[in-house]
């Protein structure tokens, strides 16, 4: 995914094809993210299937997120 792309998206109000440039050719996935929220921090999307985190694996597949801060 080209983040900048993704953040010029953002900024002009483009979330749908934003979220689209994210999940582009992932589409169809069982966690393929349906939402995203920007990070405050680092200004980097957090991306969400539900409730889930979701974060895309070494292959560009969708998984649940691993990550210890992750509640869901």
């Amino acid at each position: 995914m080209d983040q900048t792309l993704f953040a010029k998206l953002c900024k002009a109000g483009k979330f749908k094809e934003a979220l689209g440039l994210a999940t582009q050719g992932h589409e169809n996935e069982k966690y393929a993210p349906s939402r995203f929220a920007m990070d405050k921090k680092t200004g980097l999307p957090i991306f969400y299937r539900g409730n889930k985190r979701v974060e895309p694996d070494e292959t560009g597949v969708w998984q649940l997120a691993k990550s210890s801060k992750d509640w869901g």
